[in-house]
Order: C-alpha cells, then sequence, then structure tokens
C-alpha cells in the first residue's frame, strides 16, 4: 500500500551488462504512470490515470512479460493494461524489485514458474 510512486523493477541479473526495466505506478503526486529502460528513458506507453494507489486499500499490480518481449503492467479491473512496452531486450527475468518511493524496497532473486509451482504444494 503506497499514496504514491509504486516502483517494481525487472533484471536479468545483476553487475555489467544487466537489462532493467522500471514500472513507476501513480507516480508526481498519484497522478501519472510509465515504463522506464536500462537507460532511464521512457519507453511505450504511459498513462495519466490518477488516483490509482490508495493509503488504505491495496491495488493489485499485474506484471506480464508475452512470448514477443511486450511487457504489460496492469490493475486488474481498472486498466488492462496500463503500461505497454517492447521488452524483448529482456529475455529472461532473474530479480524483481517492489518497493514506494523513500520507503525500504525489497529485492526477489532466481523466481522461476517451477519453483513457484512446487511451493504452492506444500
Amino acid at each position: 500500500m503506497a499514496t504514491k510512486d509504486a516502483n517494481i523493477v525487472l533484471t536479468n541479473g545483476y553487475g555489467e551488462g544487466t537489462i532493467r526495466y522500471t514500472a513507476v505506478v501513480g507516480g508526481y503526486a498519484n497522478t501519472y504512470s510509465w515504463l522506464r529502460n536500462t537507460s532511464d528513458t521512457t519507453v511505450g506507453l504511459d498513462s495519466h490515470l490518477p488516483n490509482i494507489l490508495s493509503p488504505l486499500w491495496p491495488t493489485p499490480i499485474t506484471v506480464e512479460q508475452k512470448h514477443n518481449g511486450r511487457l504489460d503492467i496492469s490493475i486488474p479491473g481498472v486498466a488492462e493494461p496500463l503500461l505497454t512496452a517492447d521488452a524483448s531486450d529482456l529475455t529472461e527475468v532473474k530479480s524483481f524489485c517492489i518497493y514506494a518511493w523513500t520507503n525500504p524496497c525489497r529485492w526477489f532473486y532466481n523466481c522461476t514458474e517451477i519453483e513457484d509451482a512446487l511451493s504452492d504444494d506444500f
């Protein structure tokens, strides 16, 4: 839950040569959302949908990368997709980070669908 600037960072690893995409949802006082690539250039379609984040209610955000490389950021039932861009250079997501502006972040590493499927069995 955040009042502004929900950030989602996707990378193919760490160190030199890392490909990175950052989605900012509800930036600029919860009025603007965008995607940036490794060089911090805004890419794809952005959104001026206001007030999509709430300090009281969690906003579900889905991230999908299609086989053709298209990256979609959506808020189910509100904006599908909210953001979209060609991210065909991000061939494999090995880590991602979730945070709100000026708040602590959390990185997740080596996440795969196989590991997720196995953890659901327990």
